[in-house]
């Protein structure tokens, strides 16, 4: 108990005295803004030019060249691509409850370690009960994947092991539990695909040219065509 309400009182201050200046220090190295309350862990990479709205946390995630999220949001063990656009309230689910075979589905029958502060499990034991977390990337830790040139709407929660497709568009309130494919547009709880952004023929085309992956000069270069998808793709045949 001791040792847990010290290790409290120690991210605190680090979180209200240190980690300002280390906020300042990752602004100018990765040419980035990170507003108020704002706070990134020290697994979580910047790729540049991001923006971090007030009060969103980053922990463990990779968050592309030119991408943002906005207000209050919790990106945890994520891979995010480039120049995504993510709105307020963004919620990372995790952890998952056994539904069957198990006569409780409370952690403390299958997790060593887990939030309830006990657990009636041998730690040795514990990975070969139950798989608690269901990762899209095991190696590197990644719960869930966001591809390029994604916009996530306010109050949008991700569910564990879920890959979001290239330019792929999600709906405001949604909950997102399984894979959604590009520029695809989804919406609803659970999320379901309403619509699609291009014809099939364009999608290809988008997907086998991976703007995003062109250097800035280029993009800025030819920033006026991707106004339309036709003047775009006319002019990058």
């Amino acid at each position: 108990m001791l040792t847990r309400k010290l290790g409290e009182i120690a991210s605190a201050l680090y979180r209200a005295i240190v980690f300002p200046f280390v906020r300042m220090g990752i602004e100018c190295r990765t040419k980035s803004i990170m507003k108020q309350g704002s706070y990134v862990n020290k697994g979580t990479v910047l790729r540049g030019k991001n923006f971090i709205g007030k009060g969103s946390v980053l922990t463990n995630t990779d968050m592309g060249f030119g991408s943002y999220i906005s207000v209050n949001g919790d990106l945890s063990n994520a891979k995010v691509g480039k120049y995504c656009s993510i709105g307020p309230n963004l919620a990372s689910i995790g952890g998952n409850h056994p539904l069957k075979d198990f006569v409780s589905i409370h952690p403390a029958f299958y997790a060593a370690n887990n939030g309830a502060g006990f657990t009636y499990v041998d730690e040795k034991d514990a990975s070969t009960i139950y798989e608690e977390n269901k990762y899209v990337n095991k190696e590197k830790g990644y719960f869930y994947e966001v591809g390029n040139d994604v916009w996530i709407g306010a109050n949008v929660s991700i569910c564990q092991g879920v890959h979001i497709g290239d330019g792929a568009v999600i709906g405001a309130n949604a909950l997102v539990n399984k894979d959604v494919e590009p520029y695809a547009i989804y919406a609803g709880v659970p999320a379901k695909k309403i619509g699609m952004r291009f014809s099939d023929e364009e999608i290809e085309k988008l997907l086998e040219m991976k703007w995003w992956d062109k250097d800035e000069d280029w993009i800025r270069e030819n920033a006026a065509s991707f106004r339309n998808i036709n003047t775009f793709l006319e002019k990058n045949k």
